[in-house]
């Protein structure tokens, strides 16, 4: 990456921005020079204005097909936004079809309030008194005994009338004294207050259900035309409308990156960061624009440089995760084709069903088509493919079908490993795949360090290799794998490379323990998968289920069976991506991974309908 600084005429600044953000492949920075802060365009809250009142519009619209445009001058753009008779006739329509919907709730409310009241015979229109409080409730059983119990008190003044509601529950009418409360009466489950002083509740419910009726037909009538003449006005407009609200975009962004230059009287300066081969093409193009009146430099600079980085689309997810946990620095190696290669194999083997994988395999290819494909779910989703692609690989390496072991139905001759039998084996194996793992975290972290001339740091990294590769070779021989000098020899260099680590880095000597203990933890894959294994062997021993005891039994014992492979899928889908996961962003990353770096984010903008204006 380089970083440079452009500096042109004020004359030619609006073609000059519109060229970079064209581009987009300049991370733009504010300049150091000691001159004059620019600022956002004058205009640009005016566009950001527009931009909203279009939104606002496309909103209220049915979707169309959008039809390409060119873009235009953002003058024009804003003289149509302000001139439209039919973006004022968008929110018109809007805000009518919104006081139809406010009052139509209020004629159902006052309906239904109507509808309960209309075997009573009274006239809401005269229940307004300075002495006496008219009240309905709906209540059930229970709240209307409390109810009954507490007005029937001597000397409380109340009438009331109950008669059974529509619901199942009751309706109760109270007049009383204004001085006598009812607190204790209404309070608690059970028991809804009808508002009487709703709209529309002003007189007998015989005349208020005909006039609701008559003014819910006519809502319905005024709404149908509405939705009519938004229909006509998504064809004449959606996709004119579209095209300028993202013309709007555009120019919002051009006119806002002006907060990030410098000025003078006379020129403007932008500075950012650039890929070195790109730097021609910054030039060419801004040349293009400013007819030769610029000057392009780069610049010294002891900043870090921002990340970028040109991942294959496989890898896109597992980039997405590795920025979730922290954006990886410009100067570390990038350990995403590690991560991409040891997490499904971690949580393959510790899943390690056919049966499993393939469930979980359908589940989350079914979730990944229902969420936000830039979101985390998706991105997530596609890691956990990939992972149940493993766990049916090493399911079929360790003849697990939901428990059982089928191999010689579906490949003749081939068995696989045993888990029951071959669990020292796998031990190993995991913990071989620690060491290999680790020895690779501090090589990384080797480089990470040299590449920034920290040569402390960088030594006691390749010592700590030394460490552990030694130190494996002096432990094999307590299992018969090694014999003779080799072993005396290895723990002599093992001790020695320890040494130099503690007498060169005082932060690498904190880590002399993880040495030991990082590489065994990876032995979490073998006792996991193991475990998988045993609890799916003992379901399939006492649960699988026979018609031998009859149909009924047959069925108890399926549900038991299904439901308990169920959970020990869960638990090994968990268990796989929790401790993948950790394997991964704990003991490997922290040999190297330092993190904390800032993304490269080119200034610029992917257009989905407009066309590039016309020079």
């Amino acid at each position: 990456m380089e970083k440079v600084r452009v500096i042109a005429l004020e004359s030619d600044r609006r073609r000059i921005v519109s060229a970079l953000h064209g581009l987009r492949i300049i991370d733009l920075r504010r300049s150091s020079l000691a001159i004059e802060d620019d600022k956002p365009a004058s205009y640009s809250t005016e566009i950001s204005d527009a931009l909203i009142r279009i939104n606002g519009a496309l909103q209220v619209l049915e979707k169309r097909a959008v039809h390409s445009e060119r873009h235009i001058p953002v003058e024009k753009v804003l003289d149509e936004v302000r001139s439209s008779r039919a973006i004022d006739r968008i929110y018109a329509l809007s805000g009518e079809m919104r006081a139809i919907s406010e009052d139509t709730s209020a004629l159902e409310y006052a309906g239904r309030v109507a509808g309960a009241f209309s075997g009573l015979g009274v006239d809401f229109g005269k229940l307004k008194s300075d002495y006496v409080l008219y009240r309905a409730f709906e209540m059930d059983k229970k709240a209307l005994a409390a109810f009954r119990k507490g007005i029937g008190k001597e000397g409380r003044g109340m009438e009331s009338s109950v008669s059974p509601s529509e619901n199942g529950r009751y309706l109760v009418f109270v007049a009383y004294d204004r001085k006598i409360g009812l607190d204790e009466e209404i309070k608690g489950a059970g028991t809804t207050e009808l508002d009487l002083s709703a709209r529309y509740l002003d007189g007998k419910p015989k005349d208020i259900l005909k006039s609701v009726h008559a003014k819910a037909a006519a809502h319905r009538k005024r709404a149908a035309e509405i939705g009519s003449e938004i229909k006509t006005l998504s064809d004449r407009n959606y996709s004119r409308l579209t095209n300028l609200a993202e013309m709007l975009g555009i120019e919002l962004a051009r006119a806002d990156a002006g907060a990030m230059f410098k000025r003078t009287a006379s020129t403007f300066v932008v500075e950012g960061w650039i890929e070195k081969r790109k730097l021609a093409e910054l030039k060419e193009k801004v040349g293009g624009v400013a007819h030769g009146r610029f000057e392009i430099e780069t610049l010294e600079h002891d900043e870090l440089a921002p990340t970028h980085t040109n991942r294959p689309a496989v890898l896109k997810p597992f980039e997405y995760l590795l920025n979730f946990y922290s954006t990886q620095r410009s100067d570390e190696v990038d350990p995403t084709w590690i991560f991409v290669l040891s997490f499904p194999i971690f949580y393959g083997l510790m899943v390690s069903d056919v049966g499993y994988g393939i469930a979980s395999l359908l589940f989350v290819t079914y979730v990944s088509r229902l969420v936000d494909k830039e979101g985390l779910v998706y991105n997530a989703c596609k890691i956990w493919q990939l992972m149940s692609v493993a766990a049916i690989f090493f399911g079929v390496m360790s003849n697990q079908y939901f428990g059982f072991q089928l191999n010689q139905y579906i490949i003749p001759g081939f068995v696989g490993f045993d888990w029951m039998k071959n669990a020292t084996t796998v031990m190993a194996v995991t913990i071989l795949f620690g060491i290999v793992q680790i020895v690779l975290g501090l090589f990384f972290g080797f480089v990470n360090h040299y590449s920034r001339k920290h040569m402390k740091m960088a030594i006691s990294k390749l010592t700590s290799i030394v460490v552990i590769l030694a130190g494996t070779v002096a432990v094999s021989a307590l299992f018969g794998l090694t014999g003779g000098a080799l072993p005396i020899v290895s723990a002599a260099i093992a001790v020695l490379a320890l040494l130099v680590t503690l007498a060169i880095s005082g932060h690498e000597a904190t880590e002399i323990t993880n040495l030991i203990t990082h590489p065994l933890s990876y032995a979490r894959i073998m006792g996991f998968g193991l475990g998988s294994v045993i609890i799916a062997f003992l379901i399939d021993q006492y649960f699988t289920p026979n018609l031998s005891g009859g149909i009924l039994v047959f069925i108890i014992y399926l549900v038991i069976f299904m439901l308990l492979h169920f959970l020990n899928m869960l638990l090994g889908i968990f268990e796989g991506i929790v401790q993948g996961a950790r394997l991964n962003f704990v003991e490997f990353f922290s040999k190297f991974y330092m993190g904390n770096g800032v993304r490269f984010k080119p200034f610029g903008y992917k257009r989905t309908y407009t066309k590039e204006e016309k020079e």
